[in-house]
This record gives C-alpha cells, sequence and structure tokens, in this order.
C-alpha cells in the first residue's frame, strides 16, 4: 500500500513534527542545501524534528541549477558533506528553467550526480514535473536507470491529509515511479501554510533495521475477494500498473485511453500475460499477489 509523505524546506518554517505524525503522515523528505550551496535553514530542525517524533526520512532533495556535469558532482558533494555520514537517499530535483533545452547534457548532469552520491553507498533518484519529464528526460528515457518521484497535480484546491487523488491521474512514466506528487496545497496539523503532499509506493523504513512485511508471505484473503469485483479507481489503479510493465498499450485502436476503469478482456489479458511474466498463477484474477508484483516491479 501507498504511504502518505510531505516534503518541506524552510518555508514552512518551524514544523511541530508530533502534530504531524498524529495527523497521519508517514513520511517525510527534506530540503538540504539551498542554492547557495549552504543548507537549507530549517533542514537541521526539520532532521532532529523527525527523529524525535518518529517521522520516517524517506530522503533529501537537492533543487538543482546545474548546468554542466562537473556542477553537478561539486553539488552532489557539497550535499554529502551535510549529510556528514547520515544515511538516507537523495533526490536531485531537475526542473529549473536553466535546464531546459540542454538535451543530452541533462542526462550527463543527472548521470554526473548520481555518480557522486551512489559512490558513497546511497540511493539516488531524480524528482520533475511530469511536463518536463516528457519534453526533457522522456526522450533519453534508456539512459537513465534510475527512480522517479513526479509531480502531477489534479486539482488546484487545498487537500486534507485524509483526502486523496483519483488513482487515474497517477503520472505515467517511462521508469519506475517512486513517488507521485499530487497536490502542493497540503493542510497538515502542525504545520503552517501548504505542504506538498505525495502518495509513496517505495519502501518506508521505521528504522534501519526493521524492514517492512512482504504481502508475499501472508495474502491477504479479504483484499483478494474485492479485488476480484473491483470497480473504478481500483481497475484504474491495476490498468495504470498494466500500462507502466508494458503489458497493456498506453491507448487502444482507435486512440483511447487503455486506463478506462473498466476490467475489459483487454485488461484481462494483460493482467493474464503479467501473471505469467512473474511466475505466478494464470487466471485473470487481481488478487493479493498479483497487486504486490504490480506495485513493486
Amino acid at each position: 500500500m501507498s504511504k502518505k509523505v510531505i516534503d518541506v524546506s524552510s518555508y514552512q518554517g518551524e514544523i511541530d513534527w508530533g502534530k504531524v505524525k498524529a495527523s497521519g503522515i508517514q513520511g517525510a523528505i527534506l530540503k538540504v542545501i539551498r542554492k547557495d550551496l549552504n543548507p537549507d535553514k530549517q533542514f537541521e530542525n526539520n532532521w532532529k524534528g523527525c527523529e524525535k517524533a518518529g517521522v520516517p526520512i524517506v530522503g533529501v532533495y537537492n533543487y538543482s541549477y546545474a548546468a554542466t556535469a562537473a556542477k553537478a558532482r561539486t553539488d552532489a558533494e557539497k550535499v554529502l558533506s551535510i549529510l556528514a555520514g547520515r544515511k538516507t537517499k537523495v533526490w536531485l530535483d531537475v526542473e529549473d528553467a536553466s535546464q531546459k533545452g540542454l538535451g543530452i547534457t541533462l542526462i550527463h548532469i543527472i548521470q554526473a550526480y548520481q555518480e557522486v552520491i551512489e559512490g558513497e553507498g546511497l540511493e539516488f533518484g531524480v524528482y520533475t514535473g511530469l511536463s518536463f519529464y516528457n519534453s526533457y528526460i522522456k526522450p533519453w528515457a534508456g539512459y537513465l536507470t534510475c527512480r522517479f518521484w513526479i509531480a502531477r497535480y489534479p486539482s488546484s484546491a487545498a487537500m486534507p491529509v485524509d483526502e486523496l487523488p483519483s488513482i487515474v491521474e497517477q503520472p505515467i512514466i517511462k521508469h519506475i515511479l517512486e513517488g507521485w506528487q499530487y497536490s502542493s496545497k497540503g493542510r497538515i496539523t502542525g504545520i503552517s501554510g501548504n505542504a506538498d503532499m505525495n502518495l509513496w509506493y517505495g519502501e518506508i523504513m521505521s528504522t534501519p533495521e526493521v524492514p517492512q512485511k512482504n504481502p508475499y508471505s501472508a495474502p491477504d484473503k479479504i483484499l483478494e475477494l474485492k479485488l476480484i469485483r473491483m470497480r473504478g479507481d481500483d481497475v484504474g489503479w491495476v490498468q495504470y500498473h498494466l500500462v507502466r510493465l508494458g503489458f497493456l498499450p498506453a491507448e487502444n485502436s482507435k486512440g483511447k485511453s487503455n486506463i478506462d476503469k473498466i476490467f475489459g478482456p483487454a485488461t484481462k489479458a494483460a493482467v493474464m500475460a503479467a501473471q505469467a511474466h512473474y511466475g505466478i498463477s494464470v487466471d485473470g484474477i487481481v488478487g493479493s499477489v498479483t497487486v504486490y508484483v504490480l506495485r513493486y516491479n
């Protein structure tokens, strides 16, 4: 299941992380560095606040202005110095106007940054908006192997913690989607003003030593019965992942989206193809194990 995650910076000011956790937030991503390469003014407070309140730190992010691979390496090294040995995932935020139209140079920038971060044993990913991804990364998609965190806002309205977007609005990309930033107007107890809201699909560890439970070990029969009779957004969720993994074309022969929330013959055939590919029971039924393989592959 996805988790509710926020990303924050000094823009949110001082945060009451105890109240944030009590509101239902299950993880946080913290801005680590500013344009001048000094630490974000609230980074240390946010890191300590998350640790004290027991809010898992999903990662840190660096809004990038790098226009060359050399600059990217310098920025990555500075992030590592600020982390000072702390282990977390580092997200490179590529969306600045200065990075538009760079062509494959943008890919070289990402690769250079990734090399520095992964060279220190940390995980690396890229954040950007769906439009930026489609315009400036998708043409070179085969050159990148990292996971992505994508912004796409279905609504401009304020979003309470307990309100979720329709799954059919989830971004479709050529890489693994680890997180979906679905609003910049999240309203969370403990934070004054707005905060970015995300659905998170990657594993979130409570501590480095305690992994999450693997759904394979105890399939949820109630969930299985529910999904056999699924309708609407549940079908859209399945169709999205079938498209993402290449088992269902994004569009049908008439040029219409195959994410239509209808569990028809094409969707069932795609489910069976996925089941065969991943070596699970080929029955066309979306049960717990099928849900797991669609989510985590």
